[in-house]
């Protein structure tokens, strides 16, 4: 199968070659290879041309965020005049195993039906970091399976998934003629993943695990601050969860799930995160509601409002918890 392996760096250093020389070494080798430099100012770009001058480098003036960085390879992977049949998408901080590359793609050369594949996945210390991933029903949180376990070969079977992580990834080009590129407002990052597994199985296509195409990601090297992560996380959660889920859930299970963590965990960090990615949706929610209605035309013209009133009504629900707890506090002081 023709294939292509795009890499997106940004200030990625020593990390960004280690990943290029893995891919080197891969015997069959990938029919091309794409660096997209996410505007780094590191020196990586420089780096890669130097290091590697067969690899194509394209620099992206500033940081576009993974959807908008991945973006601009897929655009251009996708305008050549022979474009391949699969494109890879790898994070910077992967060191891919040999055969990894026949591994991922040999489930989209054997059933047309498949959309993404994804890949058994390790930490630096050989523990697992996915071999496949689901969503919480409610709330919409993403896990991966297998997460933190000594590998003992008990994810070796290969099988489907709603959800894959995209850290390593193969996509079929057809299928994105079929549902579109990533959506770029969740930049910088965070849910573009699930928004298009999504939109991929919506369409009809399968996300399959293969556990032989193997790899070791380091994680989070872009986006070190924890609160930062957490931030962007759960802005990108909500906006999949307006996009993609039923109104009826949205205002029933999903809200009273959220409510219920909010009374648990408002006055730990969760509660700093919420708010911001609560205010950030909310500013968003026009731009959310008219993407979803490209989606689903039969969305009913309340929709907005409804949802509007959902997010103002959980923002008043944490500052309600985080009041009664200051107030709690502030008790026991001055019993004392």
């Amino acid at each position: 199968m023709n294939s292509a392996v795009l890499i997106l760096t940004w200030n990625g250093g020593e990390t960004a070659l280690r990943c290029l020389h893995s891919l080197a070494a891969l015997d069959p080798a990938p029919g091309e290879i794409v660096v997209v430099d996410n505007g780094s100012h590191d020196g990586t770009a420089d780096r890669v041309a130097t290091s590697f001058p067969h690899v194509t480098l394209i620099r992206n003036a500033a940081n576009l965020g993974f959807a908008g960085g991945m973006n601009t390879g897929l655009k251009a992977l996708l305008a050549l005049p022979d474009p391949p049949e699969a494109i890879v998408l790898l994070n910077q901080d992967t060191v891919v195993d040999q055969g990894w590359l026949g591994a991922i793609l040999a489930p989209l050369a054997a059933d047309a039906t498949v959309g993404a594949v994804g890949c058994k996945i390790r930490y630096p210390d050989g523990t697992l970091q996915h071999a496949g991933g689901w969503l919480e029903p409610t709330r919409a949180v993403a896990h991966h399976l297998g997460m933190h376990e000594a590998d003992m070969g008990q994810h070796d079977t290969p099988r489907s998934f709603a959800y894959l992580t995209f850290a390593a990834v193969a996509l079929r080009v057809a299928a994105l003629g079929s549902v579109g590129l990533f959506d770029e407002g969740y930049a910088p990052a965070y849910y573009e993943d699930v928004d298009l597994c999504w939109r991929l199985r919506r369409a009809g296509f399968a996300l399959h695990y293969a556990p032989q195409a193997t790899l070791i990601h380091q994680e989070s090297l872009s986006l070190r601050d924890e609160l930062t992560r957490s931030s962007h996380y759960n802005r990108g959660r909500l906006r999949f969860l307006l996009k993609s889920y039923p109104l009826d859930e949205l205002l029933g299970p999903f809200a009273a799930a959220e409510t219920a963590f909010l009374h648990e965990y408002a006055h730990y960090p969760e509660g700093r995160v919420l708010r911001y990615a609560y205010g950030e949706t909310l500013a968003a929610l026009p731009e959310i509601v008219a993407l979803r209605r490209t989606l689903d035309p039969d969305l009913p013209a309340h929709a907005q409002a409804r949802l509007h009133e959902l997010l103002l009504g959980l923002r008043r629900t944490l500052t309600g918890v985080l009041y009664r707890r200051a107030i709690a506090c502030a008790d026991e002081l001055y019993a004392l």
